[in-house]
C-alpha cells in the first residue's frame, strides 16, 4: 500500500510577529510571505507558537495568510483589530530568554527578565484565546522558513514535538552570516546558539544558494561533526506574488533619471564604497545628471556615510535616502530606474539583484559570495572592495546607452521564476522521505 502523503505545517509565528509592528516587508519576511501565500490551497496547514519556551502551538486560519498578503502588498491599510479578530493570539508572543543577550550584565538580565515576564503574563491573562491544536501524525512535516532565532525556547519545543508526534522538522536557513559577521556581539551569540541547536534538532535544511550550502556544511562539521541533508530551494524573482498596489514615483523622481540601490544601509552592504565611487563619477562629469536613490533602513551604527556626505556638497545633492518604502513605492522605483546597483560584500542570496532582473532592469552588482547566483549571467559585476572598479562600471553603463539597452533585451528574453513555481518546488522537496546520510 502506498504511504499517505505527509501534511506540511508551515510555521508563520515570525510573520505574525512582524505584521504586528510593520506594514512593509523586507528580505526574509518577503520570502516567508510569498511562500505562505502560494501554499494556500495546496493542503498545507499554518501554525503559530506562543507562550514561554513556545509551549503552545495552534492552527492559523488561511484567512490570516490572505489578510497579511493584502496588508503587505499595500492593498489595505494596517488594522490591528482585524488581525486580532482573524487570529486572536496574534497579539501574543513567546517570552524571550535574555541570557545570551545580556551575558555578563546580570543587572540588565534581571531587569529585562522581570519586565518581560510581567508583560508576558499580563498579555496572556488578558488576551489569550484557545486555538485548535495541529492534528500532527507520524511522518508529517513542520516547515520553518522564517527567522526563529529571535524566539527563545523555539528549538527545544521543536524537539519535544518531534518526540511526541513522530514528525520531521525542516528549516530554511537564509544564511549563516551572523555567526562570523554579526553587527552586534550579543546578536551573533544568540544566532550561533540557535544554529548549533538547530543542527541537532532539524532533520533537513533548505537554502537558496550553493554558497550558502557550502557555508552551512562548514559550520555543520564544526558544530556537530556530521552532515544532514541540505537542499537548494528556489526563490521567486518578483517582489510580491500578488502584485503591488499602483503608486507614482516619490520625491519628484523622474522616469529613467536615477539609479536605484536596495538594501539595508549598513557596513556589510557596502554603501560607503558605492557613494565614494558615485562621488568620483560626478566629479568626472560622467553621471548624465542622474541621482542615486538608496532604499533601506539605515543602521544607527553606520556613521561613515554621514562623514562622507558632510564633506561633499555635490554628492549630497545627488543622493536620496528613502529608508523603508512600501511595496507599491518599491514597485514604482524599480520600474522607473535607469538601472540598479547592488554593492554588498556578503549575501546569502541577493534578493534585490534578482528583483531587478524580474523587472527587466539591468543590475550592476558585487561579484561577492552568492550574488552571481541570484543575478545570473545578464547582470554586470564589479569588485566590491575596489572603488575604482565600481566607478568605472557605473560610468560605463551610464555613458553607453546602447550597451545598457542590449543587456536589458537579453534580460527580457530570459525565463523568470515565479513564487508559485518556487513554492511548489519547496513543498515537493519537503514531502520527500529523508534519507540517512552516508
Amino acid at each position: 500500500m502506498e504511504a499517505s502523503k505527509p501534511t506540511i505545517y508551515l510555521d508563520v509565528t515570525d510573520l505574525l510577529m512582524w505584521v504586528r509592528q510593520h506594514a512593509t516587508v523586507t528580505g526574509i519576511q518577503r520570502v516567508h510571505l510569498n511562500y505562505a501565500l502560494h501554499a494556500l490551497g495546496k493542503g498545507v496547514k499554518f501554525i503559530m507558537f506562543h507562550g514561554r519556551a513556545c509551549e503552545h502551538v495552534g492552527l492559523v486560519d488561511d484567512a490570516v495568510i490572505e489578510y497579511m498578503g493584502r496588508l503587505l502588498s499595500g492593498r489595505i491599510e494596517p488594522d490591528p483589530a482585524q488581525l486580532y479578530k482573524l487570529c486572536p493570539n496574534a497579539r501574543l508572543k513567546p517570552w524571550r530568554d535574555y541570557r545570551e543577550k545580556y551575558l555578563g550584565q546580570p543587572a540588565k538580565y534581571m531587569w529585562h527578565t522581570f519586565a518581560g515576564g510581567v508583560v508576558f503574563h499580563l498579555t496572556h491573562l488578558l488576551f489569550q484565546r484557545r486555538m485548535p491544536a495541529p492534528p500532527f501524525k507520524p511522518g508529517d512535516v513542520l516547515l520553518n522558513v522564517g527567522r526563529s532565532w529571535i524566539i527563545g525556547g523555539y528549538v527545544e519545543n521543536i524537539e519535544r514535538l518531534k518526540r511526541k508526534h513522530g514528525i520531521s522538522a525542516q528549516l530554511l536557513l537564509h544564511d549563516v552570516i551572523p555567526i562570523e559577521h554579526g553587527q552586534k556581539p550579543a546578536e551573533s551569540l544568540l544566532f550561533t546558539q540557535f544554529i548549533k541547536e538547530s543542527f541537532q534538532a532539524f532533520d533537513r535544511f533548505f537554502t537558496s544558494s550553493e554558497y550558502n550550502r557550502r557555508e552551512i556544511l562548514r559550520f555543520m562539521h564544526q558544530f556537530i561533526g556530521t552532515e544532514k541533508p541540505i537542499e537548494k530551494c528556489l526563490f521567486g524573482q518578483n517582489i510580491n506574488s500578488q502584485g503591488a498596489a499602483t503608486a507614482t514615483l516619490p520625491y519628484g523622481l523622474s522616469q529613467g533619471q536615477y539609479l536605484l540601490s536596495v538594501g539595508r544601509v549598513t557596513a556589510y552592504k557596502n554603501q560607503l564604497r558605492l557613494l565614494q565611487s558615485w562621488a568620483q563619477v560626478i566629479a568626472a562629469g560622467q553621471d548624465a545628471g542622474l541621482r542615486l536613490v538608496i532604499v533601506g533602513k539605515t543602521s544607527k551604527a553606520y556613521r561613515a556615510l554621514d562623514e562622507l556626505l558632510e564633506a561633499d556638497a555635490a554628492l549630497r545633492e545627488r543622493v536620496l535616502f528613502l529608508g523603508d518604502v512600501s511595496d507599491a513605492e518599491l514597485d514604482a522605483l524599480y520600474r522607473g530606474c535607469r538601472f540598479t546597483v547592488f554593492p554588498s560584500l556578503i549575501e546569502g542570496y541577493g534578493l534585490p539583484a534578482a528583483e531587478s532582473i524580474s523587472y527587466g532592469k539591468f543590475c550592476l552588482a558585487s561579484h561577492a559570495t552568492s550574488i552571481p547566483e541570484a543575478a545570473g549571467e545578464h547582470a554586470g559585476y564589479f569588485d566590491p572592495l575596489d572603488v575604482n572598479d565600481i566607478r568605472a562600471q557605473l560610468a560605463r553603463f551610464i555613458q553607453d546607452e546602447a550597451l545598457l539597452h542590449e543587456r536589458e533585451a537579453l534580460i527580457r528574453a530570459m525565463p523568470r521564476i515565479s513564487w508559485a513555481e518556487a513554492t511548489a518546488d519547496l513543498l515537493e522537496k519537503a514531502s520527500r522521505p529523508i534519507l540517512a546520510q552516508p
